[in-house]
């Protein structure tokens, strides 16, 4: 009787107390989303670079711009040529500054075995200065994304013939996607030299 006394006396007291404001735990609620919600909206921005958005800043100092180059005539041709049938697109973008406009940076897709490789390649001066797979979806070959496999087409330019200048070895039970990316490394090296 004593206790229902006390806890009715209580709960009267807290009905005036807080009559027309917020409970301490609803208004302590309200204060904690307005600060979490800012900082997850923030945070999910920062994880939203892509690999392709990484490859750019990482090679340009600037924000690059992206062009276009045609794959008509001439060029059509020889691109069918390099990689054995038609590129999937008759358009392919490359990106470049103006402090920097011999540095380019070609993103292509080639299937290895089923499925399309992402590949991104830097190129100055007619030579890879680096190349890195951004994205890799066949089930088997997933080596070619190593360092000391990409490392192998630094410095690598193309012969009279379009072949790549320093061999690339070949990983046993990667074969498709080594020949895939290794025609894209030809084929953006072909690219850039058609760029006026």
């Amino acid at each position: 009787m004593y206790h229902n006394k006390n806890k009715q006396v209580l709960t009267k007291s807290l009905g005036k107390k807080y009559q027309g404001h917020p409970p301490p735990l609803a208004f302590f609620l309200f204060i904690l989303c307005l600060l979490v919600i800012p900082f997850n909206q923030s945070f999910s921005q920062v994880q939203e670079s892509t690999p392709k958005e990484l490859f750019l800043e990482d090679t340009f100092e600037s924000k690059p711009v992206e062009k276009k180059i045609w794959l008509i005539g001439d060029k059509k041709n020889k691109v069918h040529e390099i990689l054995g049938h038609p590129y999937k697109k008759i358009r392919v973008g490359y990106w470049s500054t103006e402090e920097t406009p011999k540095t380019r940076v070609w993103i292509l897709q080639e299937i290895g075995k089923e499925k399309d490789i992402d590949v991104a390649i830097a190129i100055q001066n007619n030579k890879i200065q680096k190349l890195r797979i951004l994205a890799f979806r066949e089930s088997r070959g997933w080596e070619v994304k190593l360092p000391f496999f990409t490392e192998q087409f630094d410095q690598n330019h193309l012969t009279t013939d379009f072949k790549l200048t320093n061999q690339v070895n070949n990983i046993s039970g990667a074969t498709l996607s080594w020949r895939a990316v290794t025609k894209l490394a030809r084929l953006a090296l072909y690219l850039d030299s058609q760029v006026k």
